[in-house]
């Protein structure tokens, strides 16, 4: 199974406890919706494999869960380092100025000053803000995709309207 139709919830960075607990340090928006997963799927060797998880609960910035069959510490620590994904279709519908990166993904770039820039390539998910990537005349040019910078989307449609910030463009055609 590969990762076409799944997204990447986080990765596992430690064993919890001695009864095969495993610590999830998510990569979500709102890791409390989490809460009552009940399977994952785990990259291993770059295969999704399936697993049923038995409780999932909630501790600062990470989730312990506990999966199916795992019932000690040194089986458990064969997942450290494992990423976890869950498929597309458990994500709740993106609505308003929200967007999942896996939507924004070749939807097209039109901002209020310098017009259609061209469709979103890549976004790259940077630890200050996340960055997305478009072809405009011929060179990447990248721009903050946060909030702040989108006016509104049309899903419909497939465009992206921003109010990018005066001379961003510019430092990409120099």
């Amino acid at each position: 199974m590969g990762h076409e139709g799944y997204y990447y919830l986080g990765s596992f960075t430690r064993v919890h406890g001695v009864k095969g607990n495993l610590i999830l340090k998510p990569d979500v928006d709102d890791p409390a919706r989490y809460r009552k997963t009940t399977r994952i799927f785990v990259d291993k060797d770059g295969t999704l494999t399936e697993y049923a998880s038995e409780t999932v609960s909630i501790g600062p910035g990470q989730l312990i869960i506990h999966l199916k069959g795992i019932e000690d510490r040194d089986v458990a620590a064969e997942f450290m380092r494992a990423e976890v994904y869950l498929p597309l279709s458990e994500l709740p519908p993106s609505k308003g100025k929200h967007i999942y990166f896996h939507e924004a993904i070749g939807m097209m770039v039109i901002d209020e000053q310098a017009g259609e820039l061209g469709k979103i390539e890549t976004i790259y998910d940077l630890p200050e803000q996340p960055v997305a990537s478009v072809l405009y005349q011929g060179k990447e040019v990248l721009f903050p995709f946060i909030m702040a910078f989108i006016k509104e989307i049309d899903r419909e449609k497939g465009i992206i309207y921003t109010i990018l910030p005066e001379g961003l463009i510019d430092v990409y055609l120099a």
